[in-house]
């Protein structure tokens, strides 16, 4: 009688690459401008798929950063964007630090601040060596560290729901503002000069 067989499950070794470059001390290269948005409406209320927002386009906006090292030379193939709502403070606010891969980029590690809705850490998560302590359920600002991600395999970091780094921890405490997320990403990324970094100008005088 044949014996019955089972298909192993493929788990990709994440790059060496990857981890170094998260770790590499890097400086930002200049403060790139928020990109100018539309003023906001007057009177009228637009609701966006992510709630009240007063902004005819319930626009988001976001900036993308760049590096050099401790030596003052470029960093290619890596790059860090913040994305925010153009007119709604500390909500859905992201930032994501991206490694190139041919001539697309993978991100490898991502910071989510004031989400409009929880994580969900999956049983295949829960059921990974290493991660089985986290929590089912993330409600507030929160991290997809690359360390735990990189023990699901490469598979966490690819493309579509089950490759978006699907493994997160709250950050202790919450967030109060906006520089406290940056220094939050800074720690995380290894970036030097990101604290004094401006939020979208949008933000100004607004609750």
């Amino acid at each position: 009688m044949a014996k019955k067989t089972t298909k192993a499950k493929v788990v990709g070794v994440v790059p060496v690459a990857w981890r170094q470059t998260l770790e590499r001390k890097k400086t930002l290269v200049g403060w790139p401008d928020w990109p100018t948005a539309a003023p906001l409406p007057t009177g009228k209320r637009i609701r966006s798929r992510r709630g009240d927002v007063r902004t005819a386009s319930a626009e988001e906006t976001e900036v993308l950063l760049q590096f050099v090292d401790e030596h003052g030379i470029g960093i290619e193939g890596v790059r860090l964007w913040l994305k925010a709502w153009a007119f709604h403070r500390n909500r859905d606010v992201t930032a994501t630090l991206e490694v190139a891969v041919g001539k697309s980029f993978v991100t490898i590690g991502r910071v989510d601040g004031w989400p409009s809705s929880p994580h969900m850490n999956v049983r295949a998560v829960l059921k990974t060596d290493g991660l089985k302590k986290l929590p089912q359920v993330v409600d507030r600002c929160h991290v997809h560290r690359f360390a735990d991600n990189s023990k699901i395999g490469l598979q966490a970091f690819g493309k579509g729901p089950e490759g978006n780094l699907p493994a997160a921890v709250d950050i202790p405490n919450g967030l109060g503002s906006f520089r406290q997320f940056l220094r939050i990403v800074e720690t995380e990324f290894s970036i030097e000069g990101l604290g004094e970094f401006p939020p979208p100008p949008g933000w100004q005088g607004m609750l």
